[in-house]
């Protein structure tokens, strides 16, 4: 992995590199629309695909078709790992309801318990879950096939490598990190919140783009597949 430093400049290595970010930061904003979410999916993917292939610099927004047939693909990898803790959230929360609202004291108290259970079990599932469903992202990323993200063989060695869980760890520390900074814009009245509201997208963009070089950078030192194949510094750029 490089230095950190290094790495929080990677996105930077593209001359574009502010009207990438620009695009990102606006599509992550309008991800609410689905479709510009997808698109920014697409974007992380080919970006991943293209650094773990031995490119120096983040690619542009380009072949839209592209990135949006890829970005729906990694969705669709995302929800099938996700459904399990998205049950469990459903389950849970669905009885505890059903509990309190039989107007019962031990009813109530068995709601509230189940409740407080059913987020509990969803949240660690979640980090479970979400932790394995980008490593099937990224292998489905860097092998252009839509199976590999249900590589389970693969899979498997991959999480369970510490050159791989390095890299990600890092990145969700980045990415708490990058949150954390933006939300102090809060404690200015007024302007605060709302500086806070647009710069987000753009800041969240960003950081993702910094995770595509971590990311990439696991995936082959724990798979060793690009070294192996030769693959390694053969992209175009």
């Amino acid at each position: 992995m490089d230095s950190l430093e290094e790495t929080l400049r990677y996105p930077m290595e593209d001359d574009d590199w502010t009207t990438t970010v620009l695009i990102g930061g606006v599509l992550s904003l309008l991800s609410v629309l689905v479709v510009p979410g997808i698109l920014v999916y697409g974007y992380l993917v080919q970006a991943v695909r293209e650094r773990a292939a031995g490119a120096t610099r983040p690619p542009g927004f380009e072949d839209w078709g592209d990135l949006f047939v890829d970005g729906l693909k990694a969705w669709v990898i995302g929800i099938v790992y996700m459904l399990v803790p998205l049950v469990v959230l459903g389950v849970t929360v669905g009885g505890s309801l059903i509990a309190m609202a039989t107007g019962t004291r031990a009813g109530a108290g068995a709601g509230l318990a189940g409740l407080f259970g059913g987020l509990v079990i969803s949240t660690v599932l979640s980090l479970v879950f979400g932790y394995v469903a980008t490593a099937a992202i990224i292998h489905f990323a860097c092998t252009g096939e839509f199976e590999a993200g249900f590589d389970f063989g693969t899979l498997r060695k991959l999480v369970l490598s510490p050159e791989y869980a390095t890299p990600w760890l890092v990145s969700v520390g980045l990415v708490v990190a990058a949150n954390i900074v933006v939300n102090l814009l809060n404690v200015i009245p007024f302007l605060g919140s709302l500086v806070a509201v647009l710069l987000s997208p753009f800041a969240t963009f960003y950081v993702a783009v910094v995770a595509t070089d971590l990311w990439a950078g696991g995936y082959n030192a724990a798979l060793d597949e690009r070294e192996e194949t030769g693959s390694v510094g053969t992209a175009t750029v």
